[in-house]
């Protein structure tokens, strides 16, 4: 079987959707843009798309080749593998604390360590921090079972992006 060719303004629009990902980031957590307060209706803006950008992106070009297992392999290799790396990063103050308690008290930070355990769950294991790359690993294989059991037009190309779309917006 060849290889197929990438579709370029599909990579284009991943890639301006990282673009629009990393410039709605100027805002803090509470959606204030912080940095830039004269964007934040921009900011804003760019929050009703940018994921739900992905899911369409990323319906377009799912993919079944290759059976179950291939399939899983694939999908850990480039979502799950990146998540739980990138994880380090929202780890290692709890895992500080459960290792050192007294570094509690040193930390300046609005998240409350005093319960590093079940951050360490809510990371780990419920997709906190990069919540994007598990949620789509999540959707990636309940598309594939629900793509083997419905083998039709609608479950192709355009159906599956409207379709994970529509997951995407009840998610966010």
């Amino acid at each position: 079987m060849g290889q197929k060719q990438r579709v370029e303004w599909i990579d284009i629009a991943k890639g301006l959707g990282i673009i629009l990902v990393s410039f709605g980031h100027l805002s803090n957590g509470d959606g204030q843009a912080v940095w830039l307060p004269v964007l934040g209706g921009l900011i804003a803006a760019i929050y009703l798309f940018h994921m739900p950008l992905f899911y369409f992106l990323g319906g377009l070009t799912f993919s079944r080749r290759g059976g179950f297992k291939a399939f899983l392999a694939r999908k850990a290799k480039t979502l799950l593998i990146p998540y739980y790396i990138f994880s380090l990063y929202f780890i290692a103050k709890p895992l500080a604390v459960i290792l050192i308690p007294s570094l509690s008290s040193t930390f300046h930070s609005s998240h409350d360590y005093g319960n590093a355990g079940r951050q360490l769950f809510k990371v780990l294991i419920m997709g906190d921090g990069l919540w994007f790359l598990m949620a789509f690993f999540v959707g990636e294989i309940v598309m594939y079972g629900l793509t083997s059991l419905f083998e039709t037009t609608f479950s192709r190309g355009g159906g599956i992006a409207l379709w994970r779309s529509a997951d995407c917006v009840r998610l966010c």
